[in-house]
C-alpha cells in the first residue's frame, strides 16, 4: 500500500513496537554464569545498538531504540527464577510472569524524500535491518544474549506486522558448552571491540554480500531463521568456506589449514578439526548429491526409533559446525581483522651443481 506520508514534511517520525516473545535461555547450563553477563550487557547497551543512521537515495533514516525495559525485566526473570533454580523457596506465578511478552518502543524518522518513502514498510525495513544488526553484535559480544524467536515489529493501527526469526541457541549452546571445556571455544567479548569491528565492516541495508565475512554472518542469520534441518550443514560449509575464501567443494584439508591459521591450532587440533569436519561435510554431501535418508516431515521418534540416532548426530555436528563459525568469526574480531587473503606459496627443492 502507497500513502502519501511525506507531503507535508521532509522530515517524518514512525513510531514501532517491537515485541519480544521469547526472553528465556532454551536450558539453564551455566546460568550464574552466563545470565549475569547478558544483563551486564543489556544494562549498558552501547549506543550503536540504540541509535542508529542509515542514507538511502537521498533520505537520512534514523532508527532508535531504547532497550532498557529488556535490561530491566531480564534482572527481575533472574531474580524471579534463583530461589527455583536454587531449589530453596517455591515462587508463585512464576510461568506466567516469565513467559510474558515484553514491547519495546521504537521510533524510524525518515527525512528527506525519494520514490520508496511514502511506503508504508520504508521505515519499517530500516528496525528490521537494525534489529538484525543487533543481533549479530550482540550474540558475538556475549552469546545468546539476543534471542529474538518469535519477536514481530508493529506499527500502531497497523494491521499486520513483520515476523522476526532469530534465534540465539547455536550461540548460547556453543557458550554454555566452551564452559563444560568443549570446543571450538565461545566466549564473551568486549562489547566495543565487536561494535567498533562491526561498523568497519559497513554492511548497513546490504541486501547481497560481497566478501567472506559478510557471507558468514549472513549464513548465522539464515540458520538463526531454522537451524533444525539437515540443509544446515550445507550452510555451515557456505560460511566457513567464504570465511577462508575456499571454493565450493574444495579439499577438506585447505579448509582445515585455514581455518587452524586464524584459531591458531597446533597440529594435533587440526588433526581433531579435519575429523568433525569430514563427518559434517558427508552430511553435507548425502543431501547435496543423494543418498540421504530423508525423514518423515512429522519427526516422531516414539514412532521410529531409528530416527534417535539420526537426529541426535546431526544436532552435535550441527552444534560444532556453528560454533567453529562463530568462534571464528569471534577470533578475527579480538584481532579485529575485517579482510581476509590466503597467498599460496610455491616451496621448492633443487638439485645442487
Amino acid at each position: 500500500m502507497k500513502v502519501d506520508y511525506m507531503a507535508q514534511s521532509q522530515s517524518v517520525t514512525y513510531p514501532h513496537v517491537f515485541e519480544l516473545k521469547k526472553l528465556t535461555r532454551d536450558s539453564d547450563e551455566h546460568w550464574e554464569t552466563i545470565e549475569p553477563q547478558i544483563q551486564q550487557f543489556w544494562h549498558k547497551a552501547p549506543k550503536e545498538l540504540q541509535h542508529r543512521n542509515y542514507e538511502h537515495e537521498g533520505c537520512i533514516i534514523t532508527v532508535d531504540i531504547n532497550w532498557q525495559p529488556l535490561a530491566a525485566r531480564l534482572r527481575r526473570d533472574y531474580v524471579l527464577l534463583q530461589p527455583l533454580r536454587e531449589n530453596t523457596a517455591p515462587v508463585k506465578d512464576w510461568l506466567a510472569k516469565v513467559y510474558r511478552p515484553l514491547r519495546i518502543r521504537a521510533d524510524v524518522t525518515v527525512s528527506g524524500t525519494n520514490k520508496f518513502c511514502s511506503y508504508e514498510w520504508y521505515p519499517t525495513f530500516f528496525l528490521d535491518t537494525f534489529v538484525h544488526e543487533v543481533f549479530l553484535i550482540a550474540n558475538l559480544s556475549v552469546p545468546g544474549s539476543a534471542d529474538f524467536y518469535g519477536a514481530a515489529i508493529a506499527r500502531p493501527q497497523q494491521r499486520h506486522s513483520t515476523e522476526v526469526r532469530l534465534s540465539a541457541f547455536a550461540f548460547d549452546v556453543g557458550w554454555a558448552e566452551a564452559l563444560d571445556g568443549n570446543w571450538p571455544s565461545l566466549q564473551a567479548l568486549p562489547r566495543e571491540l565487536v561494535c567498533k569491528w562491526f561498523k568497519a565492516l559497513n554492511i548497513g541495508y546490504k541486501q547481497r554480500a560481497e566478501t567472506g565475512i559478510e557471507r558468514a554472518l549472513y549464513v548465522l542469520l539464515h540458520m538463526a531463521r531454522d537451524d533444525a534441518r539437515i540443509d544446515s550443514a550445507t550452510w555451515l560449509f557456505h560460511g566457513l568456506e567464504a570465511l577462508v575464501s575456499t571454493k565450493v567443494g574444495e579439499n577438506i584439508s585447505g579448509l582445515v589449514r585455514r581455518i587452524g591459521a586464524i584459531l591458531e591450532l597446533d597440529v594435533s587440533a587440526q588433526k581433531r578439526l579435519n575429523k568433525r569436519l569430514r563427518e559434517l561435510y558427508d552430511w553435507r554431501s548425502s543431501f547435496v548429491h543423494g543418498g540421504y535418508a530423508v525423514p518423515h516431515p512429522a519427526a516422531s521418534e516414539a514412532m521410529d526409533r531409528r530416527l534417535d540416532d539420526h537426529l541426535m548426530e546431526l544436532h552435535e555436528l550441527r552444534k560444532f559446525g556453528a560454533s567453529l563459525l562463530i568462534a571464528t568469526l569471534q577470533a578475527l574480531i579480538r584481532k579485529q581483522i575485517v579482510e581476509l587473503r590466503f597467498d599460496e606459496q610455491l616451496v621448492t627443492t633443487t638439485i645442487d651443481t
